[in-house]
């Protein structure tokens, strides 16, 4: 039997136990995620999670427990929310990142196969690269704005600086068009040769004056003056040509031939060459520095990397990753770049100014996507 006073102590440890318990569980409902700018959110490709990563201490600091499996996701950077899909129900979630709870469900009439958010971080454009169909859906709100159920399969659309015009290609009849959100209608430009031919997803010039969009099939980059409406300018590229990539301060229009690896850098002004070698096959993910200088250059084909120098114009880094990457996405101040793995539950994080790899674990099995809150990828 216990004395008295070990009875008293007994009581006295277990309350200050509870107490510890009970400010330990209140400090964890207490984590701040409502600031998506400093935020990472990655989901797991087969658990109904998201990990919530804080970029400047790169650790996840919250988990969000979904209803489903999350196919994809993105992050509106000037409001506190995140978007999520589910494919097999059609489903887009908006949860509240500062109250911590989901806020809305819409069905779509269509697979939400793709998505891409605005420019403004307030609409978000939905596609289906196999059945066709297209949604614009307010990031705030949650209201369809309105749909185009006769609309051709295609993967990400481009939004237009305009907030107007949003892009996308039409691989079925070899052309690159461009939705009138004012009028919600279609419009489509003669670029391939001939119909059926494998259009990449478009890009643009910083001010939104050229598309760029590649052609699989012929090895062709296509650059299409917005306002003319014609084609300006074709590069014969190779055999394989990744969807080509402007750079944020809006110098440099890159292309890369997957099967040659080669890499060709293109001053817009002028449209001159300033680069053209061989740096490695595979290359279709790309990350930028600051004042369009250090680049990552990766695959999502095979563990290479590589950091390209503009200034030296040549590869001053490289090496392999410890998984193939899913996607790569740049810090918004350029200083960093991130690369989810597409076969383990890791992110890698490049510093492109100190040319060093640091890895994150996340999620509990592979990644399936991630974004993050504020990226440098805004022609893209």
């Amino acid at each position: 039997m216990f004395t008295t006073g070990v009875k008293i102590l007994i009581k006295v440890l277990l309350r200050t136990l509870a107490v510890f318990l009970f400010i330990s569980s209140n400090l964890l409902a207490q984590v701040d995620i409502s600031n998506p700018q400093r935020l990472m959110f990655v989901a797991d490709a087969d658990d109904p999670i998201i990990d919530v990563i804080d970029l400047e201490e790169n650790k996840v600091i919250f988990r969000i427990e979904t209803k489903q499996k999350v196919d994809d996701l993105v992050a509106t950077p000037f409001a506190p929310v995140l978007i999520y899909t589910n494919l097999e129900q059609r489903l887009v979630s908006m949860y509240n990142l500062e109250t911590q709870e989901l806020a809305k469900e819409v069905i779509l009439p269509m697979v939400p196969r793709h998505m891409v958010l605005d420019t403004t971080g307030s609409k978000i454009g939905f596609t289906d690269s196999e059945s066709g169909g297209f949604v614009l859906l307010s990031a705030y709100g949650g209201q369809i704005l309105f749909s185009l159920e006769d609309f051709p399969p295609t993967t990400d659309v481009l939004f237009d600086p305009n907030e107007v015009d949003i892009w996308y290609s039409n691989s079925l009849d070899g052309t690159i068009g461009l939705i009138d959100s004012n009028v919600k209608k279609t419009f489509e430009i003669e670029v391939a040769d001939k119909p059926g031919q494998l259009l990449t997803s478009p890009s643009r010039s910083l001010d939104g004056r050229y598309i760029y969009a590649a052609n699989e099939t012929t090895g062709e980059v296509y650059s299409v003056n917005s306002f003319s409406k014609i084609v300006y300018k074709t590069f014969n590229i190779g055999t394989r040509p990744a969807r080509p990539y402007t750079t944020p301060e809006g110098v440099f229009l890159y292309m890369m031939d997957k099967d040659s690896g080669r890499f060709v850098s293109i001053e817009q002004h002028l449209f001159t060459e300033f680069d053209n070698e061989i740096i490695g096959e595979g290359i279709d993910l790309v990350a930028v520095g600051r004042f369009d200088r250090m680049n990552l250059l990766a695959s999502s084909e095979n563990r290479n990397f590589y950091i390209y120098d503009n200034n030296r114009r040549a590869v001053i880094e490289q090496g392999e990753l410890n998984f193939i990457p899913l996607d790569a996405q740049g810090a918004a101040d350029g200083r960093k770049a991130y690369l989810a793995s597409s076969e383990s539950g890791e992110v890698a994080v490049i510093d492109l100014e100190e040319q060093k790899v640091s890895y994150i674990k996340v999620v509990n099995g592979r990644v399936g996507a991630f974004t993050i809150g504020l990226s440098n990828n805004v022609c893209h």
